[in-house]
């Protein structure tokens, strides 16, 4: 396919031009934007000063392609290889890539604005509204504060994600995986959560209006700010509702982000609390018997009366805690100050 036979195609309203051997085609400054160009060999290609917003590229060879001045503002770049291309003054606002994209040596990417969609990546406040992300895996993301309204993430993986704060209202996360995810605070109204792994997430302050029966939200926690649908039943749902004289015996919450939570009066004996951050939280009059506090971090605690009788608290920190009227053995003060 030659230039003018791509362009007339493009004009006539064509965007779909996956696996097209394009090489070495001149294209400079023309408009085409929002073209699927997967899988298409590009390289020695001229695309200098050209329109690509939103053009897929994933998988696409442009190795040697002239791309000065173009615009790749939210374009998809993952797994695309760009080795000696030319980039310079290339806009990628917005712009995707991942571990096996192949930028010329030196070339960073980061600094262009564009997104690194990999485990553990830096997202905070990144703009992903309506993105095709499906797929994806962002295990461990900070995803803070991101805007993820209308975006796909059908089957990806955002296990153990910080999402605190994160717009994800009508994102479809239908097959994906959120099991322990920072949600505290996100907006998740109108997502699909059909067949969504929400095991053990934080929901604290969540807007989860939408529905939610087909979800997997066993052990996840949410209090009184949470929103459901009204005929949603998050107890019978397996969810574990934190508020002052909450019953939670044995709940398993080890691990868990608790800071400043109000568990006054709570019955949490037998839970597990290994590791949890409780820093700041207040556990006045809380029942903590027999529960499982091994390396917990309860600095500055309110633990007035807590009945702390058979409770391990092995390397836990309770540095600051107000430990005042505390039920305690003395042989329990084994513990980091």
């Amino acid at each position: 396919m030659n230039a003018g036979e791509l362009l007339r195609r493009y004009a006539a309203g064509q965007r779909e031009f996956s696996g097209a051997t394009l090489s070495s085609i001149s294209l400079n400054n023309a408009d085409l934007q929002g073209s699927d160009f997967w899988n298409a060999n590009l390289s020695e290609a001229n695309l200098s000063y050209a329109s690509l917003r939103e053009v897929s590229l994933r998988e696409a060879v442009l190795d040697e392609a002239n791309l000065k001045g173009a615009d790749l503002s939210q374009a998809d770049l993952r797994e695309t290889k760009l080795n000696c291309a030319i980039l310079y003054g290339v806009t990628f606002n917005g712009a995707l890539y991942n571990e096996t994209t192949q930028f010329p040596l030196e070339f960073d990417p980061i600094a262009t604005g564009a997104y690194f969609l990999a485990p553990q990546a830096n997202l905070a406040e990144a703009n992903l509204c309506g993105r095709d992300l499906s797929g994806v895996d962002l295990s461990q993301a900070n995803l803070m504060e991101a805007d993820l309204s209308q975006v796909n993430l059908f089957g990806g993986d955002l296990s153990s994600a910080k999402l605190v704060g994160a717009n994800l209202t009508a994102a479809d996360l239908s097959e994906a995986t959120l099991a322990r995810a920072n949600l505290s605070g996100a907006s998740l109204r109108q997502a699909d959560l059909t067949r969504t792994d929400l095991r053990q997430a934080v929901l604290l302050g969540a807007d989860l209006r939408t529905e939610c029966q087909e979800a997997n939200l066993q052990g996840a926690l949410c209090d009184d700010t949470t929103r459901f649908l009204e005929e949603f039943d998050p107890t019978a749902a397996g969810i574990y509702v934190l508020k002052a004289g909450a019953d939670l015996q044995g709940v398993n919450l080890s691990g868990f982000n608790l800071a400043g939570i109000d568990l006054s009066g709570a019955n949490l004996s037998g839970a597990n609390l290994a590791e949890a951050d409780l820093w700041g939280a207040n556990l006045e009059d809380a029942d903590l018997t027999g529960a499982n506090l091994i390396k917990a971090n309860l600095w500055g605690a309110n633990l007035t009366r807590a009945n702390l009788t058979d409770a391990d608290l092995t390397d836990a920190s309770l540095s600051a805690a107000d430990l005042t009227g505390t039920m305690l053995e003395d042989e329990e003060l084994g513990i980091e100050e």
